[in-house]
């Protein structure tokens, strides 16, 4: 058929569908007039749901399926214009609200729009009396906005193996918010907390409507953590609007371990495919996210044909040109180096980049805007771009830096913050180094040292003497039985002794093969490094994982043991020891580590491996020390002036 017969064949279904419509329609107003009379509900989710697995199975294939279940549960909703005939007949909806006297005025919260002192807050306070527990919000919108942001965020992470997408444009139902970023408002926790919470744990769940019963292990999922649609700060949102706004410039967002690089570039993506849809946009991510950003990005409706998400090599492989790059972890990007993957130096071969040195260097020949999300503290081995080449390549960029601490969570009531511990890290790590005096890295110097201080059960940190492996495996698991939804993990140092082995990647298909030896226990290494904290091995939560396998991770409570590849020199400065540390990629040769500018570089990468496993955790950290190694241990008691 030619392109006519084919719409004149549209039009004749077309036309039957409508004649098909109206009959299905009276029919349920058939329906409807049944239950009148017999008193029947007029929601009947069972029968809805077998008529949709049904329509389902009537389909040729998966595609067709879907879309027949999407077309019935609109038409089933269109039906229940039944409504109307029964309220015409007299019958009174149950609309979940009940007539009441009078309200509850005692051990309530109470909200209010406006401000402390106008008419809302005297009427708040005349009808519940002075002594009210109550909070106000700027506007309704900022509070609706942030409900209708973190519900559908909930709602996409409980259901995300049958969720379809949350359109930021067409879904009349889902998302009217249109991925607005939500304002900060007076009042955003309690809202969290007794609008957000008990719907979900008390209306939702009883009802069967959810599959999580709590939302705490649903916050720890990606869905959650990196929801293009949840709350920016100030200071995201106004660096998004600037960028949006200036796609002539290229930037650097310099920010900490969990200080949101992530989440920024999700609601970055958004909006530029909202105010910018005819932009072709490329976001680079690690190995160990892709298949996650994948997901974020399709779920949230982002996947558009004008959108690549994939690793540096695989989008340096297709030699395609894009209106915006965006990198996430740039820190990671690859140089020309000998001991890597021969698949990041085969992209030098391509027309056009002979001459280039790293990935970076490649990108911005790709991409018009280039966009790159940076931490100098993550670079991890020698074949990462060097501080030098970043800098060189960067110096005409705008240099922006994230402020704000989103994974570490100092328990309430403490005297420190999450800020004072990511500042004593860095000095305990970094203090001989020069970087902390740079302009490179965020540091405060005067930190509150009681974060390290704190000897009380709820501290975030602390610290065993003894057997390492043993104590940090007790103490997650003692948290693990009062919070069953916690992800708590014990991480490791990248070293190697009598009673550490080597790891190889063959090791992990075979979970007989251990590497560490404490005593007559045995653990072994993360048996895969991609989404290593979602597989499904039997003894995945005995694994000890490796920077690798948590770089850009989230986890709740942490164990770190601390090993022989750092000691304390005669100078008495940390330096990383080369023969105690068991991925020889991560090493220089034995010829360039002659220079002692390289030894300098090994040493930095080890204490960068060392800062991110000591940003992992959420709600708190412990540390133990392999093998004994004193050294660091006192070496770390003089700095933080912790003590005995």
């Amino acid at each position: 058929m030619d392109l006519q017969e084919i719409r004149g064949k549209l039009d004749q279904i077309d036309r039957q569908f409508v004649e098909l419509l109206e009959e299905r329609l009276d029919l349920c107003g058939q329906v409807a007039a049944d239950k009148i009379k017999t008193g029947k509900a007029v929601f009947d989710k069972e029968r809805e749901q077998q008529k949709l697995a049904s329509v389902r199975a009537m389909a040729g294939n998966e595609f067709n399926a879907r879309a027949a279940e999407e077309l019935f549960t609109q038409l089933m909703t269109i039906s229940r214009l039944q409504y109307q005939i029964i309220e015409e007949h007299g019958k009174k909806i149950e609309t979940g609200f009940t007539m009441v006297d009078s309200l509850k005025k005692d051990q309530i919260k109470v909200v209010y729009q406006g401000v402390e002192g106008a008419y809302s807050h005297a009427a708040a306070m005349q009808y519940f009396g002075d002594d009210v527990d109550a909070y106000h919000v700027k506007t309704w919108e900022d509070a609706m906005d942030d409900v209708e942001s973190q519900l559908i965020t909930y709602f996409m992470a409980d259901n995300s193996k049958k969720a379809g997408t949350v359109s930021f444009d067409h879904d009349d139902v889902i998302n009217r918010t249109g991925g607005n970023s939500v304002n900060e408002y007076v009042g955003r926790e309690n809202v969290a907390s007794d609008v957000i919470l008990p719907l979900w744990e008390k209306e939702l769940w009883p009802r069967g409507w959810v599959s999580s019963s709590t939302l705490e292990k649903l916050r720890t999922k990606e869905l959650v953590k990196y929801s293009p649609i949840k709350q920016l700060t100030p200071e995201q949102g106004q660096l998004i609007t600037e960028i949006i706004h200036n796609p002539d410039r290229n930037y650097v967002i310099n920010g900490d371990a969990g200080t949101g690089k992530t989440v920024l570039l999700t609601h970055l993506v958004a909006s530029i495919l909202k105010e910018r849809p005819e932009a072709k946009i490329g976001v680079v991510v690690q190995p160990n996210w892709e298949k996650t950003g994948e997901n974020i990005f399709k779920i949230y409706g982002m996947n558009s044909r004008y959108l690549s998400v994939t690793t540096a090599t695989k989008i340096i492989t297709g030699n395609e040109r894009y209106d915006v790059i965006i990198v996430d972890e740039a820190h990671k990007l690859s140089r020309k180096y000998g001991k890597q993957h021969p698949s990041f130096g085969q992209v030098y071969k391509i027309p056009g980049f002979e001459d280039c040195n790293s990935h970076l260097e490649i990108l911005q020949k790709m991409g018009k805007q280039i966009i790159l999300m940076y931490d100098v503290l993550q670079a991890i081995r020698p074949a990462n771009i060097t501080r030098e080449m970043f800098q060189q390549l960067t110096a005409g960029y705008e240099k922006k830096f994230l402020h704000t601490q989103f994974r570490i969570q100092a328990p309430k009531g403490k005297s420190y913050t999450s800020d004072d511990y990511v500042n004593g890290i860095k000095y305990l790590l970094y203090k001989d180094t020069g970087l902390l005096a740079s302009d490179l890295t965020n540091y405060n110097p005067d930190f509150n040292r009681d974060v390290f201080r704190d000897k009380s059960e709820d501290a975030y940190f602390g610290y065993f003497t003894g057997k390492p492996m043993h104590q940090l495996i007790d103490w997650i698991e003692e948290d693990r039985n009062f919070h069953a939804e916690h992800i708590n993990r014990v991480l490791s140092g990248m070293f190697c002794c009598a009673t550490a082995d080597k790891w190889s990647s063959t090791h992990g298909k075979d979970p007989s093969i251990t590497h560490f030896h404490e005593d007559g226990l045995n653990r072994r290494w993360n048996s895969t490094q991609e989404n290593w904290i979602n597989i499904g091995d039997e003894d995945a939560e005995d694994q000890i994982g490796s920077v690798f396998a948590v770089q850009g991770i989230d986890l709740n409570k942490v164990g770190v043991m601390i090993g022989p590849d750092i000691r304390v020199n005669e100078d008495g400065k940390l330096e990383a020891v080369p023969d105690n540390h068991n991925n020889t990629n991560n090493k220089f040769s034995v010829e360039e580590m002659t220079d002692p500018m390289n030894q300098f570089e090994f040493t930095l990468y080890i204490l960068n491996q060392y800062y991110v496993l000591l940003t992992r955790g959420i709600d708190g950290i412990r540390l133990g020390f392999w093998d004994g190694n004193d050294s660091f241990r006192k070496y770390m008691e003089d700095t933080l002036d912790i003590g005995a």
